[in-house]
């Protein structure tokens, strides 16, 4: 917290590369989750409300995956639970870059690049939609 994001370079779903550089300007909330992660599922309808309520134009909602089943499965799940944002694969340099050992771990990072807060299972829809909403107001430095 407080430091910059580490720069991952991750598949998306379609098989483009996505960086977190092409995010910067806007407020970004990056979710490690797996398929197979019942908290993460748990969270999922709170994630999709997120990202309806906020702009596209200020905000992003990156969804890492680290599952070791293969493209296909999450494709499926996202597939079949409707997930509207950008489900990404995440390697073991960014797991490792994030320092992700628990799941799900949400990283709120700023329009400048820096994380401003870690989330660890079991947050609630309303304190993540608060905390953005305060990085939104902030001008970008």
């Amino acid at each position: 917290i407080g430091s910059p994001a580490p720069e991952f370079r991750l598949t998306d779903l379609s098989g483009r590369t996505v960086t977190l550089a092409e995010y910067r300007g806007k407020v970004v909330l990056l979710d490690f989750w797996a398929t197979w992660c019942a908290s993460c599922e748990v969270e999922l309808p709170g994630l999709k409300g997120l990202h309806k309520r906020f702009s596209p134009d200020d905000f992003a909602l990156l969804a890492a995956s680290v599952d070791e089943g293969g493209p296909e499965v999450v494709a499926r799940y996202a597939s079949e639970k409707a997930v509207p944002f950008r489900v990404l694969f995440a390697d073991q340099a960014a797991s490792s870059a994030y320092r992700i050992f628990g799941l799900p771990t949400k990283f709120l990072i700023d329009r400048d690049g820096i994380v401003v807060r870690k989330y660890l299972d079991g947050v609630a829809p309303a304190d993540l939609a608060k905390d953005i909403q305060s990085q939104l107001d902030r001008r970008p430095s």
